[in-house]
């Protein structure tokens, strides 16, 4: 397909002469004026300084655009073999078509990425500027005369001398500021054929290739069928009847604990009743006993039995709370405080019979 667009060919060596004819005729007027053959006067280190900068431009000439875009298109058939195969190992099918999800601009990028230097190709019109004016001042540097003299005569030749120094070492900088415009000129061109080969290429494969619209399309619809797959996914495993009998199950566990927590509640209240009943009757046992021994026997057969029931109390209460849910917490906190009233109420029945035994020793002293 781009064997016509390859008949018309292009020369490197060409290429080549066209970077170099107009520095090289400079250079070679530089050289002219330095022998006399053309008039105007040009110093010797002002020749060799033009002379260094116009070889480190050769150099760098094959990494000019212009220069590369010539390779490039001599390189076109090679190119075409390695594209047909990337064109067959990236095809995608959407409907009923089959094309290739290849992006050209990458492609030649990855496959021309040798031919130059971009970094060289970048720092070039920087480069030769620079050049020229650091050959200036070293034109400068070199013509300067020396000024110890003694005569006004002397010194007149040696500011004539100085001056035409300086007027031939600026000659580095102009032609350093020549070839970096020379070069941005050229540059751009082959820029230019570059991106050119690149449309011609994307022009004689457009019908391999899926446009950029269409993938989108593709992507937005195979994003939306992967959606509805997820959607009918969850809806199978997560239907309304599943989720019913889950409630279901759930719900029913919660009443069978709430259930047990009540009952477990009632024997708690039931033995708390109990034991303040028997409270209250050796309290009043106590109050009615007239024998002093007996009277702390009964007390302390009384707190023994007071004792193991506020234990077997306890014993209740742990086993209980083991069953009980986060929702009784303050059910829980509520009959902990009511333990502690009874503990110091119990505290208080102790003080009270400390109080009536010494009572009762007093009235035995008398």
């Amino acid at each position: 397909m781009l064997k016509q667009e390859q008949k018309i060919g292009c020369s490197t060596f060409f290429a080549f002469l066209v970077l170099l004819s107009l520095p090289f005729a400079i250079y070679f007027m530089v050289v002219a004026g330095y022998f006399n053959y053309l008039p105007f006067k040009i110093e010797i280190y002002s020749v060799v300084t033009i002379g260094v900068i116009f070889f480190i431009y050769l150099l760098f000439i094959p990494q000019n655009a212009y220069f590369s875009s010539c390779k490039i298109k001599n390189a076109l058939s090679d190119m075409e073999e390695e594209l047909k195969d990337r064109i067959r190992n990236t095809l995608l099918k959407i409907g009923s078509e089959k094309k290739s999800v290849l992006k050209v601009e990458r492609f030649f990028e990855e496959y021309f990425s040798d031919v130059r230097n971009e970094n060289f190709a970048n720092v070039a019109p920087t480069v030769f500027p620079m050049l020229g004016i650091l050959g200036t001042f070293i034109s400068i540097a070199i013509s300067m005369p020396n000024f110890s003299v003694s005569s006004t005569e002397a010194l007149d030749k040696e500011i004539s001398l100085l001056l035409d120094g300086v007027g031939t070492a600026f000659y580095a900088s102009i032609y350093g500021i020549f070839l970096s415009l020379w070069w941005i000129f050229f540059e751009k061109r082959g820029v230019s054929k570059i991106q050119k080969s690149i449309k011609l290429v994307k022009r004689a494969y457009k019908k391999y290739f899926w446009d950029e619209i269409t993938l989108e399309h593709y992507k937005l619809a195979q994003n939306q069928m992967h959606n509805e797959e997820l959607v009918n996914s969850l809806r199978e495993n997560f239907n309304i009847h599943f989720m019913k009998q889950f409630n279901d199950s759930y719900l029913n566990e919660y009443k069978e604990l709430m259930q047990n927590t009540k009952q477990n509640f009632e024997k708690i209240s039931k033995d708390i009743d109990n034991i303040t009943k028997n409270l209250t009757k050796d309290l009043d046992d106590i109050a009615k006993s007239t024998n002093v021994l007996d009277a702390s026997k009964n007390i302390d057969q009384k707190l023994d039995s007071f004792n193991k029931a506020v234990e077997r109390l306890d014993g209740i209460i742990d086993s209980s709370l083991k069953s009980v849910d986060k929702e009784v917490a303050d059910i829980v906190k509520s009959l902990a405080d009511f333990a502690k009233i009874v503990v110091q109420k119990s505290d208080e029945v102790d003080r009270s019979i400390s109080s009536y035994q010494d009572r009762v020793e007093k009235l035995l002293k008398r």
